[in-house]
């Protein structure tokens, strides 16, 4: 069986969409850590989201955090335009300058808005990866609010003090990092 480290760059390579998180009280160290990681995996083309909710220390603004940390998960959740099936015959899009236009052909009807619903779908995200967190209680409050995104991932743990963590389905601890 390979080792969590292993197990973590593979679980890496098979996933599209990862939120990067820290703990309710994150080091300096994590913070970096957590910003690091998340620029190296979107330059492998991995969609990241490293959220962070606290209140950034002064020293790391020179990596310009607030570029890379949202302070919410409300970005991984889907949106949902539903209409009846019965109106639509054809469904297309085309993407003009900065806009996403979303065209629907109706079916021997008229669509107005009033024939629309909206809403929020599941969360988009197939890992999260929890840098000095060992159990659900020391996460972010921006991920414990939302409790069913770690239900709908897999999860996935690094700390450097040695606890192993009791939150992620693959937790690497090196106390010697």
């Amino acid at each position: 069986e390979p080792n969590a480290k292993q197990q973590i760059v593979e679980r890496i390579k098979s996933s599209t969409n990862i939120l990067v998180t820290v703990g309710n009280n994150p080091s300096v160290d994590e913070l970096s850590a957590a910003l690091a990681l998340s620029l190296m995996l979107n330059r492998l083309d991995k969609h990241v989201t490293a959220v962070f909710s606290g209140a950034t220390p002064p020293a790391i603004t020179f990596l310009q955090p607030e570029k890379t940390f949202e302070n919410t998960v409300d970005s991984l959740r889907d949106f949902i335009i539903a209409l009846d099936k019965e109106k639509a015959d054809r469904l297309r899009y085309k993407v003009e300058d900065d806009v996403v236009r979303i065209f629907i052909t109706p079916y021997k009807t008229v669509i107005s808005e009033k024939d629309l619903q909206f809403s929020q779908g599941d969360f988009n995200v197939d890992l999260i990866i929890a840098l000095g967190v060992e159990k659900r209680e020391d996460l972010d409050a921006a991920i414990t609010a939302h409790g069913r995104i770690l239900h709908d991932a897999t999860v996935v743990t690094i700390n450097d003090d040695g606890q192993k963590s009791s939150l992620g389905s693959i937790d690497w601890t090196d106390s010697g990092a």
